[in-house]
């Protein structure tokens, strides 16, 4: 073969050029790194800068914003910039604080497993760490400050990043709130020159660690209540006793609905009450937090009531002054996030606390339990309710009412409450920051204080697994709080099953029914019952896939076994069950026929059952048939019952047959059908092989037992030999 010369000449001259580009970029990558580094170098010898990153809600931008406090105590000159999301609680929050802010993109961990979100969040953080290298490089400084939230990821990335590349003489510190790490800090937290935690309980998570505490804004202080009064923009009638509601920056709409659900059941107390209410920021399509808030008044209050509204209620999206708002309170109705536990506790303020449940490491329920132990806080916990034919989250206006005013009509109580929650937590949270940041060793930090360590709540997995087995093994005798042992922590799991019921996923809400059932809480039977009976289609393309409803047919078979494990039985899941039987889905059929058969003292000679389970002796699938066999045995009062399980003996399964021998056997034991000569005869008729590899028939047992259980019979109450079955109709039991 020959080669042409002029083209091998032509390669190794565009080979030469492209080695040449190539070693041009990456000298001019090094030299700009290089140039970056010696400029951050010099920049850090003048003033200090600090960049300061987390957010999305208060309760991550406002410890950055007390640990800049402590800095500039130290450093007046310090320079700082907060790097945080548009529209985000840190855009009002810092703008208001005075500080430089820049924003880069960046959204929520969606979760794992492929998505359109799941692409647009890695697109987000790509694009964000980009603009973060930008910023850093430009910015320099000495000290970045990551207080979690989603908000901090592209910064901390892009800043380990740029040191790794030996371009960024930057030290990284974190600050966790809660007892149990945010994804973002558990993931970062390794990376890290040191991580700040508010809980010795966390340290377990965090090699590189040391307890500080949760750092509070130097304004955060408690103000004479009559001082207070005067610094504000509203005025308090003299003589009445405060509650200051709010969710955090952002708002809660259970915790805001619910104020205003209480309105109505407050106002005749308007003489005595005064409602401080700070709605949120959110503003979003999913939710707006001040026009969903009056919205709900119009709807909620009539027209006098509204009139009257002012002498009890004022409400505002978010207070900057909240010091002077702690300080003027009796109670304080909130979440129980770490920042609103924390300066609750600085001003030594009693709290009724609402945790949002089934977040990571039910954080919010740890909080809230710890501080009620300490004795300086009540817990009311949210419901999962159906309203308008959707599933919501939501606290009772009249529940809320009235623990209000029970607490307020124990002034003793209040009083111990707030002295209580003014030792809840630690102190000197700033010094031992800055004792670590600037490696000083000023002030002790805390790993030398005793821990006591939080007694552990099970998961959603684990719980489920424990009462599941105590189900199987006792049956009937089965006693959720025999397993569970102490009653708070039961009625926490129960409500943070139900709250389950509201999430998309239906994985979710399967869960969710699971533990209603095991947990057996009765009180959302109402909701599992409208669950059962919603026939929402689905949209075209999980129509395709195999869906028929929005509870899909897993979700509608296990809200059956949960009302079957609750144990309880009325006329409302009578109705539920008997429709049941005809559901679409084999499954639920299946379960609604084992329902039928334990809940079978309440409707033996029921005759629309029996003749709804006699209905499913014909079912196309084989399954429904053998449990509504089983379940025949159960209810079944007549000899009509008894035909239909012996017309069954030449079934083409071999497991129906076993079943209907089941039912006879069953009915034999239950009186209705007598053991004679002809019973023994007939049940000799059903075919007695299985196509099972075993070294064993199972239906030959069956047999077995039915003619000993005859024969038993038969000798026990002297039955003569001629009698056939018995027109004797048990009675039902009511």
């Amino acid at each position: 073969m020959k080669i042409d010369i002029r083209y091998v000449a032509k390669f190794e001259k565009n080979r030469e050029v492209h080695i040449l580009i190539a070693f041009s970029v990456i000298f001019l990558i090094l030299t700009g790194a290089f140039a970056a580094s010696r400029r951050w170098k010099r920049l850090g010898g003048a003033h200090t800068r600090v960049v300061l990153t987390g957010g999305g809600t208060g309760g991550h931008v406002n410890p950055a914003l007390a640990i800049a406090e402590g800095i500039k105590s130290r450093e007046p000159e310090t320079r700082f910039l907060y790097i945080g999301v548009k529209n985000k609680a840190e855009s009002v929050i810092v703008n208001k604080a005075g500080y430089e802010l820049r924003f880069v993109y960046s959204e929520g961990y969606p979760g794992i497993g492929p998505s359109f979100r799941t692409l647009r969040f890695l697109f987000k953080l790509g694009l964000g760490i980009a603009q973060s290298i930008i910023i850093l490089i430009e910015f320099a400084p000495k000290w970045i400050i990551a207080t979690g939230g989603y908000v901090s990821a592209p910064v901390i990335i892009a800043a380990i990043l740029l040191k790794k590349l030996k371009i960024a003489p930057v030290r990284i510190f974190l600050h966790e709130q809660n007892s149990i790490p945010g994804q973002l800090n558990a993931l970062m937290g390794r990376w890290a020159d040191k991580v700040l935690l508010t809980f010795p309980q966390t340290l377990c998570f965090f090699p590189n660690a040391t307890v500080a505490g949760y750092p509070i804004r130097h304004s955060i202080v408690a103000i004479p209540p009559e001082q207070a009064r005067k610094r504000l923009s509203f005025e308090i009638p003299q003589g009445r006793d405060v509650i200051f509601a709010f969710g955090g920056s952002q708002g809660a709409r259970t915790i805001n609905r619910a104020i205003v659900d209480a309105l109505p059941f407050l106002l005749e107390y308007r003489d005595r009450l005064f409602i401080i209410h700070g709605s949120g920021l959110a503003s979003s399509v999913e939710y707006d937090a001040a026009a969903d808030t009056e919205r709900r008044i119009e709807k909620t209050l009539s027209p006098e009531q509204r009139a009257l509204l002012g002498e009890l209620y004022y409400r505002q999206d978010y207070f900057h002054d909240i010091a002077e708002i702690y300080s003027v309170s009796s109670l304080i109705v909130c979440r129980s996030g770490a920042g609103s536990l924390n300066e609750i506790s600085r001003i030594g303020k009693p709290a009724l606390l609402i945790p949002k449940v089934n977040l990571p490491g039910d954080h919010q329920v740890m909080n809230a339990r710890a501080m009620k132990s300490f004795g300086a806080a009540e817990v009311l916990f949210e419901d999962t309710v159906m309203e308008n034919g959707e599933l919501l989250e939501k606290l009772d206006g009249r529940v809320l009412a009235q623990k209000i005013l029970s607490l307020l009509e124990n002034p003793a109580l209040l009083r111990s409450m707030g002295e209580k929650s003014r030792d809840f937590l630690r102190r000197k949270a700033i010094e031992r920051i800055l004792s670590e940041i600037y490696g000083d060793m000023r002030f002790m930090d805390g790993n030398g204080h005793q821990v006591t360590a939080f007694r552990d709540l099970a998961g959603n997995a684990q719980l489920l697994q424990m009462l599941s087995t105590a189900y199987s093994l006792l049956g009937r005798d089965f006693d959720p709080a025999s397993v569970v042992d102490d009653p708070d922590d039961l009625a926490y799991y129960r409500h943070r099953a139900a709250g389950l019921l509201s999430r998309k996923g239906w994985q979710d809400r399967n869960l969710g029914i699971k533990l209603i059932g095991l947990t057996r809480y009765r009180e959302k039977i109402p909701t599992l019952l409208k669950m059962l009976s919603d026939r929402t289609p689905v949209s075209k393309i999980k129509k395709f896939f195999g869906g028929d409803f929005e509870q899909v047919g897993f979700i509608r078979r296990n809200i059956v076994q949960a009302l079957q494990v609750m144990d309880h039985f009325d006329s409302d899941v009578e109705k539920h069950l008997l429709a049941a039987l005809k559901d679409p889905y084999f499954e639920v059929r299946v379960q609604a026929c084992r329902s039928a058969a334990h809940f079978g003292p309440f409707l033996a000679g029921n005759k629309s059952w029996i003749n709804g389970i006699a209905e499913r002796l014909e079912d196309d699938c084989f399954e429904v048939v053998i449990e509504a066999a089983r379940a025949l045995g159960e209810i079944g009062t007549d000899r009509e019952a008894a035909e239909a399980l012996f017309s069954m003996n030449e079934s083409h399964y071999w497991q129906v047959r076993n079943a209907a021998l089941c039912g006879l056997k069953k009915m034999i034991e239950r009186g209705v059908v007598e053991a004679s000569e002809e019973l023994l005869s007939r049940t000799s008729s059903f075919i007695l092989t299985s196509t099972d590899f075993r070294p064993h028939f199972e239906i030959k047992e069956t047999y077995a037992a039915v003619r000993k259980c005859a024969e038993e019979s038969k000798s026990e109450h002297h039955l003569p030999g001629q009698a056939a079955l018995s027109d004797h109709v048990s009675r039902k039991i009511q």
